[in-house]
């Protein structure tokens, strides 16, 4: 009886040692708060293949950040078995999604898809992502922008908020009220980031996002319902063309956004006309081979191609000139003629001014003799030219 009723508050001290033994190999962010790296996500989007080496590019760029966050591609029914595989051996998580249709009458022909950018506002197995276009590019870690509240763009034209970098705190609720007003609120580019500028119409006013305040500041305040980032987040290509200069600090880009349209920095002749796109052109160089072929963001379907636009100029040299070989052959034959006429006016001004016919039938040979009887000594070279004398009456 003793030996058992000692034995007795033995147990609650080894369950209490091993409630604290769990606790301590935790991480420390797991007490008391979640992981950072739990619920947060990076997100673009791919509608078709044209874009996706930006897609390629646009990963390997966040994970030379150091990142252990997810990396999540949202692709519609226009990317290719191939490209899925391809970005998830890149280490993207490939969620296939249906594309919404654009209400807007009015819009360019390739916005017809564009309002399928709104699901990321219901990514709900995620507490919070960070949109980027597939034409960015990340030149510094941002994982400070996990920090922003509720929404989070950058201005752009003064006024005007761009979608091509977002933060997003995914909402059913939120979403649900987008798809409701989709058909009532105008746009003024007849896509999403337009919508969007109606949805936030007072995003102008927006506090600048402030990464760097402390935990105390943080608490004092309430959440703002959406921020403004600074250019460092989402610098624009286009503006960089018109001032020759990024309008901020270099050293300290985050991201870089190629917005001019079709110059986009996957087309070989954007690097002769932008110099941001060797930026771009560094990281695309270090893509690794995550399949056959793949690395250094080589597509092996294109080397048929390539083949051929190599050789396409050799071979319009060798038909044009097969073209033009008759005419060649043509103008050596009068060339030829030509010289044989001059050899043979220099002949008859070194011989005798006096000779006024010259005949070049084959049919004459060299014992051909003048009218005086003398044999005519006429050079082989000249090919055998037969001189009449004609004498002074005409006989």
């Amino acid at each position: 009886m003793g030996r058992r009723g000692g034995a007795l508050p033995l147990l609650p001290l080894l369950l209490l040692a091993a409630a604290i033994l769990s606790l301590s190999a935790r991480p420390a962010a797991a007490i008391g708060s979640r992981p950072s790296s739990l619920g947060e996500a990076y997100v673009t989007l791919l509608y078709g293949d044209e874009f996706l080496l930006g897609v390629r590019v646009l990963g390997k760029s966040i994970r030379d950040t150091g990142t252990t966050k997810d990396m999540v591609v949202l692709v519609s029914d226009g990317v290719t078995d191939y490209a899925k595989k391809l970005l998830k051996a890149d280490g993207w998580i490939v969620e296939k999604i249906s594309l919404l249709a654009n209400p807007n009458q009015k819009r360019p022909a390739r916005f017809w898809g564009v309002y399928t950018k709104l699901k990321i506002f219901n990514m709900t197995s995620y507490k919070k992502v960070v949109y980027l276009d597939a034409d960015t590019i990340v030149v510094k870690s941002i994982e400070d922008l996990f920090k922003c509240e509720k929404f989070c763009a950058n201005l752009k034209h003064s006024e005007r908020l761009n979608s091509g970098v977002m933060v997003v705190e995914p909402s059913e609720t939120l979403f649900n009220d987008m798809i409701g007003k989709v058909q009532t609120l105008p746009s003024y580019t007849g896509g999403d980031q337009g919508f969007l500028n109606s949805y936030y119409s007072d995003f102008a006013n927006a506090h600048l996002f402030e990464p760097n305040l402390s935990p105390e500041v943080l608490k004092s305040r309430p959440a703002p319902k959406m921020e403004r980032l600074s250019t460092l987040y989402n610098a624009d290509v286009g503006l960089y063309m018109l001032a020759n200069k990024w309008m901020v600090d270099e050293s300290e880009l985050r991201v870089i956004h190629y917005t001019l349209g079709p110059l986009k920095p996957w087309d070989w002749w954007t690097s002769w006309l932008l110099k941001p796109v060797d930026v771009w052109q560094n990281v695309r160089e270090k893509l690794a081979d995550s399949l056959p072929g793949t690395g250094g963001g080589r597509n092996p379907n294109d080397e048929l191609l390539v083949k051929f636009l190599f050789l396409l100029p050799l071979c319009l040299l060798f038909f044009g000139y097969y073209r033009s070989l008759p005419q060649v052959l043509q103008q050596c034959r009068s060339c030829r003629s030509s010289c044989d006429n001059i050899r043979q006016f220099i002949y008859r001004i070194r011989f005798n001014g006096s000779y006024s016919g010259v005949s070049t039938a084959s049919g004459v040979t060299f014992n051909q003799q003048f009218s005086n009887g003398a044999p005519s000594k006429i050079p082989m070279y000249l090919g055998g030219i037969s001189i009449i004398r004609l004498s002074p009456f005409g006989l």
